[in-house]
């Protein structure tokens, strides 16, 4: 009896063991937390969180939760905390998650590439990268980079690529010192940077190329193509990401990933992430692809901003 007591106790260890082996480090939630990222305004992304919500369910077959975060930090220490399970990244936001161990690239978005008037160029391929430009004041007299010294400079935020990651690079890279020759007006979005220039509270905004077509379908805004002018490109910058947290169980990850690709795929996925941050499609993304990032990244650990 002894005997036979022993051998049942060894296979419960070796059965709670295993269970355990096959958990620990892989996490399949009943519900899936989904976070944007806010780089345009709060209330343009909470029309669209549910619509995309209800997408996910559809093609997950399990719950899904869509929520905003309150900056681009927030989303990152949730995915840190893995409180929060697939994250809509921004292109510095996923290298500074994924540096930390908080984020893996799935996708990365896919959008018509934009001439200098802002057209969105629907003709040619889709393109997995963009440039940040500098737009100004139509009275403003900046012509060029070095017309910056000095000047107010709207961007979406301090972790934005396209706003201050490639742009305060570029200020450096022209002799301009991007922490004491130039004031930073933190807009809180692409969209408010835009009409910070507009309604003249800045001279100049450094935006994703072209943040101005977000506000075409407005009649207010009519004459803002006028008021807000292109300047100038940046180099290309990748685009940004949709991420998952890496401990999340890999079955689950390649369905999020299909998931996408099939939204993006139909009519009305389409037009809510459009809607959302542009997005014309997505592609496969692997992390090397953001490795100029990190060489800007640690650039510019010398400066200090508020």
């Amino acid at each position: 009896m002894k005997k036979i007591i022993t051998i049942v106790l060894v296979l419960a260890m070796m059965t709670a063991l295993f269970a355990g082996c096959s958990t620990s480090g892989s996490i399949n939630p009943e519900i899936l937390e989904v976070q944007l990222i806010p780089s345009r305004d709060a209330s343009v992304l909470d029309a669209q969180r549910k619509p995309l919500q209800d997408l996910l369910e559809a093609e997950l077959g399990m719950d899904v939760n869509v929520t905003i975060a309150t900056d681009y930090n927030a989303l990152i220490e949730g995915m840190a905390s893995e409180q929060i399970h697939v994250g809509l990244l921004a292109t510095t936001a996923y290298v500074l998650a994924a540096d930390e161990g908080a984020a893996e690239a799935i996708l990365k978005s896919l959008r018509y590439d934009v001439d200098d008037d802002g057209n969105r160029l629907k003709d040619q391929p889709l393109v997995s990268g963009y440039s940040s430009q500098l737009i100004v004041a139509a009275d403003s007299g900046i012509t060029s980079v070095a017309d910056l010294k000095g000047k107010k400079i709207a961007i979406s935020s301090f972790t934005s690529t396209s706003g201050f990651v490639w742009p305060a690079n570029l200020l450096a890279d022209n002799d301009i010192d991007p922490e004491n020759d130039v004031e930073w007006l933190n807009a809180g979005g692409h969209d408010n940077a835009v009409l910070a220039v507009y309604n003249g509270e800045a001279d100049a905004a450094f935006t994703f190329k072209d943040a101005r077509t977000l506000f075409e379908d407005e009649d207010y805004y009519t004459d803002l193509q006028s008021k807000v002018l292109f300047v100038m490109n940046t180099s290309l910058i990748p685009n940004d990401t949709i991420s998952v947290i890496p401990n999340l169980d890999e079955d689950l990850k390649e369905a999020v990933k299909q998931a996408f690709l099939n939204i993006a795929a139909s009519e009305a996925g389409l037009e809510i992430i459009r809607a959302i941050y542009s997005h014309e499609g997505y592609a496969t993304a692997i992390d090397s692809d953001y490795d100029e990032v990190r060489t800007y990244l640690e650039r510019q650990k010398e400066w200090t901003f508020e």
